[in-house]
């Protein structure tokens, strides 16, 4: 009887320990993914940052550090833009920063950014809108004309 509650307990200890033990090596965990991120933006290798960013805020939202990884990636995915697709997932990372963490010390910078991204998305959307236009003209001169 005795050895069935001190197994009893042995893995009730386990099972809280195991908990515990996540929640304390997530910051850590986090820390480490952010840092890695940071040193493959620093060699250019800003699809790798992405990658790893991305995981580390899917993985860790609770983390201290989950404003850092959310910032990081939104100017990971800049770094690395070939299009508006980039633009518009960075800009909603940084929403959700500002939403998740309105005091972190990233959000100012976040906002700075997220505006500049809105500027670019407005001005990409009258860059079409141009094109567009410029195209019909185009279409217009290449029609025969009617005597």
């Amino acid at each position: 009887m005795r050895r069935v509650a001190l197994s009893a307990a042995l893995m009730m200890l386990v099972a809280c320990s195991a908990r515990s033990w996540t929640s304390l090596t997530a910051p850590l965990d986090t820390y480490r993914l952010v840092q890695e991120a940071d040193a493959q933006l620093r060699v250019g290798d800003s699809p790798a940052a992405v990658r790893i960013l991305e995981d580390a805020v899917r993985r860790f939202p609770d983390a201290p550090n989950h404003d850092r990884a959310l910032y990081d990636l939104a100017r990971a995915l800049v770094l690395s833009a070939s299009g508006g697709r980039e633009y518009r997932q960075a800009a909603s990372y940084l929403d959700r920063l500002l939403r998740d963490h309105p005091a972190s010390s990233y959000a100012l910078d976040a906002r700075a950014l997220r505006l500049a991204l809105g500027a670019y998305a407005t001005r990409a959307a009258e860059n079409d809108r141009l094109l567009e236009r410029l195209k019909a003209i185009d279409l217009e001169f290449d029609r025969p004309r009617q005597p």
